[in-house]
């Protein structure tokens, strides 16, 4: 980042802008001969500026528009908490609610096996699930339940699956490791998610435990990284 003054003073313009909301996340900046006129600065400063703040994140670059103010993940989910999706989207406001797709009884993968620790014969059930806010699609949710015996009443649409498992005590869920990895684009579930052409995908895998530390529930989340934010506190030990 730079450390020029000329710089930092072109940043903090464009900032101050952003923060009284002179400028708006769906309109296009001011060109860099706009904005260096108004400044009366030179127009590399002001591509220099620019450019700083796509890689602070505070702006984005569509192809041929311009500079446009990044948009805001409207939900948070802190990594470091076991939050259900129902719980984050009734945090900010908006009415949760499922799109099932699917609920069957499945032969477990290899992968399956070893995830969820099985070592017989038995099935799996797989959920399907598109979860919606306000009835707009925000995450794709493929479920793998290592019980087949549990059918999860589901005609709702709008029940947490953890508030659906906890009837079963050798189902509630105490703990989850979790992985996080960032998706460009994958046809099926970008397609089901309404995502715009460039919009990425952000997958969260969770392997869910037990009281007894026995792995229940394997999910991997499919969210719309517009729509998402995560957040975990690290301390030096």
């Amino acid at each position: 980042m730079s450390v020029e003054q000329s710089i930092v003073e072109i940043k903090d313009w464009i900032i101050a802008r952003i923060n009284d909301s002179t400028f708006k996340e769906d309109v296009p900046l001011p060109s860099e001969y706009e904005i260096s006129r108004i400044l009366h600065v030179v127009q590399d400063d002001v591509e220099r500026a620019l450019e700083e703040l796509v890689t602070e994140q505070l702006l984005s670059e569509r192809f041929q528009q311009g500079y446009f103010v990044k948009h805001e993940p409207t939900f948070f989910y802190p990594i470091q908490n076991l939050k259900s999706i129902t719980t984050m989207i009734e945090e900010k406001g908006y009415t949760a609610g499922s799109i099932i797709i699917s609920q069957d009884p499945e032969k477990p993968s290899i992968d399956d096996k070893r995830k969820l620790e099985i070592t017989d014969d038995r099935n799996i059930i797989v959920l399907e699930r598109i979860r919606t806010a306000n009835g707009a699609p925000i995450a794709y949710c493929l479920d793998k339940i290592v019980d087949e015996s549990l059918r999860l009443q589901c005609t709702s649409g709008q029940l947490s699956l953890f508030e659906m498992l906890k009837d079963r005590p050798e189902f509630q869920i105490t703990s989850a490791t979790c992985e996080i990895e960032s998706i460009s684009y994958e046809p099926h579930i970008s397609n089901m998610l309404e995502c715009a052409p460039e919009e990425s995908l952000v997958l969260v895998r969770q392997i869910h435990q037990n009281k007894a530390g026995r792995p229940v529930l394997y999910s991997l989340n499919y969210f719309k990284s517009s729509q998402i934010k995560f957040q975990i506190k690290r301390e030096m030990k």
